[in-house]
């Protein structure tokens, strides 16, 4: 617990709203309704934008960022480099707005609560697995369209800015703002909430520059809290153990703070593990392979995550061109008096021999001659790449679109290739495309990938699935769920999560229909009895050959009666 008070927060951080009521109208745009959250380092205002007719979200600034210009521009560029993102599930940044001492960013309004606050309204304060499943579904949608689309990174990922909307849809607010905001306070001597270190990397506490590891991390601290009420190091010198300590395995900690209720499926408790790992190269490379290794289904984007340029090389690009652009207006005047006769000269020149006129001072352009055109051009055509497409179960039906497809199900338009998995579709043109993958019984799947000139890429989606184990006396009986064949006992399949009705036919026997409830870590079993049918009816007429056989039966059974001793 944080043993400031609200006023002394204020003073320390600079709140820009100590003079700022409910009603005010700032940047003669936003009329101030109400305050939506108060966190460590900036105030959010539900705002209605007097322009556009709209309600935002509206995040103030703290004035120790207003005042300090370096740290204003930084994240001003920031702000800016995020609003093309375009997902369902982030949060839309409209703009970056500033004044003399006052800076906002108005931004998508949800209607709803922070996860972090969802969270501790449950009893155990703590969520069950079934239950986070949309919501990390979404989330590494998010992550690996931002990553891979967008080429951005969070770098400040935490329950507090993942919101749920009134229809419990998860939104990832400020994208790159939080991690902004955080390095300028810091550059101006003001403390930063050590709540935020509790999902930061190793190598982001190093103040490393920015990978997507980062935000893969992040994803295991959220994930590991919303499973256990706490996250994986929440006391002590959480930057040390964050470094150098192991976190307990979640079941673990559930059972040390008395948290009942199901345990946590093995492969989450390895997923999470391995995306807490000391290492980047440890961890799942991308979000897709994280939703890959915890079997959800929806729409996850299945590309492998590139490495992004690191900023601090884009930073010497942008000072090298700006040495470049002040060596260059330094050096114009001397350069301009020393060229100006002969640039006249050259002008007047260029007019006595019917030359093109140009602006005033211009130097004439030279004529260059047309090149040679080829009677017969050799154009050399992209390479075209390969695509390993495998499901896990096999067998999901497959269907490629060219470029992005908005939709979750696929479009009514034919396809520009299909087919079923597994499946190596060659000869795919360099490009974006979008893959549908279809299986009976489980959820479609829609992912968007990118393919480069010459590249082979293997994708191997795994629908949530668990095994079972059929067998039937007398064995040969054919299993179907629904109209689906099955097989023939005994048999091992997989099959999809929760509650199926099989039905077991053969030949000889009357069909037979059992439920059998699937699970991911435990193989079920079930066993068919095929009763016998009856070869003839009650009530059928025996035949003449019947009565015959049967009389004679009667009489060579019948025993012959002892004879009676006569008196003596």
């Amino acid at each position: 617990m944080d043993p400031r008070t609200p006023e002394e927060e204020k003073e320390e951080l600079g709140d820009p709203v100590r003079e700022i009521v409910a009603g005010t109208q700032l940047f003669q745009r936003f009329t101030l309704q109400k305050v939506l959250g108060r966190g460590g380092m900036s105030v959010v205002w539900l705002a209605h934008d007097d322009r556009l007719e709209r309600l935002v979200a509206l995040k103030l600034v703290p004035e120790s960022a207003c005042f300090d210009p370096a740290a204003c521009e930084d994240l001003k560029r920031e702000t800016h480099r995020s609003l093309p993102l375009m997902h369902a599930n982030i949060v839309r940044i409209f703009d970056f707005i500033a004044d003399e001492g006052m800076a906002a960013i108005p931004m998508e309004y949800v209607d709803g609560v922070p996860l972090s606050c969802a969270r501790v309204q449950k009893r155990s304060n703590c969520f069950g697995v079934a239950e986070v499943v949309p919501w990390i579904t979404s989330l590494c949608d998010a992550l690996a369209y931002a990553h891979e689309s967008a080429g951005l990174i969070h770098r400040g990922l935490g329950p507090a800015n993942m919101m749920l909307n009134s229809r419990a849809h998860l939104k990832i607010t400020d994208f790159g703002i939080a991690s902004s905001l955080r390095e300028s306070m810091s550059r101006g001597n003001v403390s930063v909430p050590g709540e935020t270190m509790h999902y930061m990397s190793p190598q982001q506490m190093l103040g490393e520059d920015p990978s997507p590891a980062d935000d893969i991390y992040a994803l295991g601290a959220t994930l590991y809290e919303m499973l256990s009420s706490k996250p994986p190091f929440y006391s002590g010198d959480v930057g040390f153990q964050v470094r150098e300590v192991i976190a307990p395995p979640i079941n673990q900690r559930r059972v040390t703070l008395g948290i009942a209720g199901d345990s946590i499926p093995r492969h989450w408790e390895e997923t999470i593990a391995s995306c807490l790992a000391k290492q980047p190269e440890q961890r799942p490379w991308s979000a897709a392979e994280v939703a890959s290794r915890l079997r959800l289904g929806g729409t996850v984007c299945l590309t492998v995550a590139r490495e992004i340029p690191k900023p601090v090389f884009q930073r010497y690009v942008k000072l090298g061109t700006l040495a470049a652009c002040v060596a260059a207006l330094v050096a114009a005047p001397f350069l301009y008096r020393h060229n100006l006769t002969s640039q006249r000269t050259a002008v007047l020149s260029a007019l006595k021999n019917d030359s093109p006129a140009g602006y005033a001072l211009e130097t004439p352009r030279k004529k260059i001659p047309a090149p040679e055109i080829d009677d017969n051009p050799r154009l050399t055509e992209p390479q075209n790449a390969t695509l390993q497409l495998a499901t896990t179960p096999a067998g999901a039906n497959f269907a490629i679109y060219p470029g992005p497809v908005a939709s979750k199900t696929a479009p009514a338009t034919a396809p520009l290739r299909s087919g079923a998995a597994p499946e190596s579709v060659a000869d795919l043109p360099p490009g974006r495309y979008t893959i549908f993958l279809h299986n009976q019984g489980w959820t479609d799947v829609r992912a968007e990938i990118a393919l480069q000139p010459g590249e082979t890429l293997p994708i191997d989606y795994t629908f949530p699935h668990g095994s079972v184990t059929i067998t039937s006396i007398p064995e040969g009986a054919e299993i179907f769920s629904g109209e689906i064949s099955l097989g023939h006992t005994p048999l091992t399949i997989d099959l999809p999560l929760g509650k199926q009705e099989l039905v077991a036919r053969h030949p000889d026997f009357p069909k037979k229909t059992e439920t059998v409830t699937i699970e991911s870590e435990t193989p079920a079993k079930i066993a068919f009895q095929l009763r016998a049918r009856s070869h003839s009816s009650p009530g059928k007429p025996k035949s003449a050959w019947e009565k015959f056989e049967n009389s004679l039966k009667k009489v060579f059974s019948k025993k012959t009666p002892p004879k009676k001793q006569p008196n003596r």
